[in-house]
């Protein structure tokens, strides 16, 4: 087994960077990730772009939690998640669900570093065509479970239904168009959508914190009232997504008005 400067060429550092390590097969995988994360990461990052990353992985806890699901639908009787029979009854859409949806929440937090970006194209390039094809797994698997699964009216009434069909079909729209303008070269269009795309993806995560604070004040949210909760979630997400998309834009402009005042 040999190692080549083109084995860590996605990465930008070559084997020179790791002669101090003491690398085997067994072991190499998490001794590289392990290098990467200590030394070449942190030393890329701002402390904006760490709190930035931390708080969309804390964001993206809640939908890993499908993966007890997961194991318990192996047969394995873990006590932790509520009995559902519509999981129970057909389970294949959620496991595409849940897998595709933690795949993108937590690639996708790494996908808005711009010193990620600069520093790693390669990476950002092909985790990028790994979120196309999970970010629409997971919007069409959930278009899927909302409209095909019976849910009572106290866990999705009419309100929740239209919203869930509206987001699912806006996060492939922005996907695709992500994707099409990428390949046209309008970086700003397919930055826009692919963050419009993932404020939609993580909605689970505001809905969890948005009920957190509900319970502490009433009782569990059911019906009517459920239904507002959880839309005031992706309402939430996408006007932070927006804030964030025109932030940007401020910032090229300026950037762009500087370097025109210094030439």
């Amino acid at each position: 087994f040999q190692l080549k400067d083109s084995d860590f060429q996605f990465m930008h550092f070559s084997i020179s960077d790791i002669r101090f390590l003491a690398i085997d097969v067994e072991n190499m995988n998490s001794t590289l990730v392990a290098y990467f994360l200590r030394y070449r990461l942190m030393n890329h990052l701002n402390k904006t772009e760490w709190l930035v990353l931390l708080g969309l992985l804390l964001l993206s806890t809640i939908p890993s939690l499908g993966i007890i699901r997961l194991i318990e639908l192996l047969n394995v009787d873990l006590n932790i998640m509520p009995a559902n029979p519509r999981i129970e009854v057909e389970p294949m859409p959620a496991v595409f669900h849940i897998i595709s949806s933690i795949t993108y929440c937590i690639f996708g937090a790494f996908q808005f570093l711009p010193n990620m970006r600069n520093y790693y194209p390669k990476w950002h390039k092909v985790s990028g065509r790994v979120l196309v094809l999970t970010g629409v797994i997971s919007a069409s698997s959930g278009l899927w479970m909302t409209h095909y699964y019976a849910f009572p009216v106290s866990l999705q009434g009419n309100l929740l239904y239209l919203v869930r069909i509206m987001v699912g079909l806006l996060m492939v729209m922005f996907i695709l168009l992500g994707l099409f303008f990428i390949l046209k070269n309008k970086i700003p269009q397919h930055q826009g959508c692919m963050i419009r795309a993932y404020a939609i993806g993580q909605g689970a995560g505001t809905q969890s914190i948005i009920f957190v604070i509900w319970m502490m004040i009433f009782d569990e949210p059911n019906g009517f009232t459920r239904d507002v909760l959880m839309t005031t979630a992706w309402i939430v997400n996408l006007a932070l997504a927006e804030w964030v998309i025109n932030r940007v834009k401020l910032t090229s402009r300026t950037v762009i008005k500087t370097n025109y005042k210094a030439m």
